[in-house]
């Protein structure tokens, strides 16, 4: 089973990573790289929080069959 945090990380990441795609990958590549490198530091944040935890359990659904399985 995936953990909390890596649908967390995933629901935050990926969804950043392709709005930067569309928006500046082929005219400004460094606002490109900065939006990719902010959404690893802004998740890396959200994990030493706890809140991507939370995001990971609000997107699985059941908080607590997922919190007796584990």
């Amino acid at each position: 089973m995936i953990s909390p945090e890596l649908i967390g990380a995933l629901t935050i990441v990926i969804p950043a990573i392709v709005v930067a795609y569309i928006a500046f990958f082929w005219r400004r590549r460094p606002i490109f790289w900065f939006v990719v490198a902010l959404a690893l530091v802004g998740s890396g944040y959200l994990y030493s929080t706890g809140a991507l935890r939370d995001i990971g359990l609000s997107i699985i659904g059941d908080i607590e069959a997922v919190e007796q399985a584990r």
